[in-house]
């Protein structure tokens, strides 16, 4: 237990200027902050590794996802609305080109990080206290909205049933997908204000 505490503590004495920065931040640094998130999820797009059952590939972006909302709050949702629209205009989208990607097998995803993103600001912004363990729950809920999301437009486009696209689109990343929930968790959680 004396672990924890100290943990807890150096956690306490630490986030306090991270999580103020994010509170009283002016509005021209976050949306600094959101356009470099932009850059950070394009460059996460372009480390894959694909499968060869799936077209869905193994990025880096559900990490990035989740640490821009628990350091940007809500912009951090402008951030991703700055990747869908760069990478649509500049085709830097993970494995295809163009806005055509948003309506491919990996569009849900794609949409999946906005929407994920803009619940966990919310609920970022909203909250004044963070436990460990509620970090971690906002972190898998946006993962769950992520997965939601991209099986759905997974199923569609390839005419899979619910079964085959969780097969497909959400079991060959859960593992790797925890780990980012950890290691999101751990990182973002400097920047929200301990209970």
């Amino acid at each position: 237990m004396q672990v924890f505490d100290t943990v807890h503590g150096w956690r306490r004495a630490t986030s306090a200027p991270l999580y103020r920065w994010r509170e009283e931040s002016s509005v021209i640094a976050k949306v600094g902050a959101a356009f470099a998130l932009a850059l950070l999820m394009a460059l996460a797009a372009q480390a894959r590794i694909v499968l060869p059952f799936t077209p869905v590939p193994f990025t880096g972006q559900v990490l990035v996802v989740l640490l821009g909302a628990a350091v940007l709050g809500r912009y951090g949702a402008l951030g991703q609305g700055m990747y869908l629209v760069m990478g649509g205009a500049l085709g830097w989208f993970s494995g295809m080109a163009g806005f055509a990607a948003l309506l491919g097998p990996t569009g849900g995803y794609l949409l999946g990080f906005f929407l994920a993103s803009a619940v966990l600001g919310e609920i970022v912004e909203r909250r004044k206290d963070w436990s460990m363990r509620r970090v971690l729950a906002a972190m898998s809920l946006g993962v769950l909205i992520i997965y939601s999301l991209g099986a759905a437009q997974l199923a569609l486009f390839m005419g899979l049933d619910a079964t085959e696209a969780i097969v497909l689109g959400v079991l060959p990343f859960i593992t790797v997908d925890a780990l980012k929930v950890l290691m999101a968790a751990s990182a973002g959680s400097m920047f929200l204000r301990p209970a």
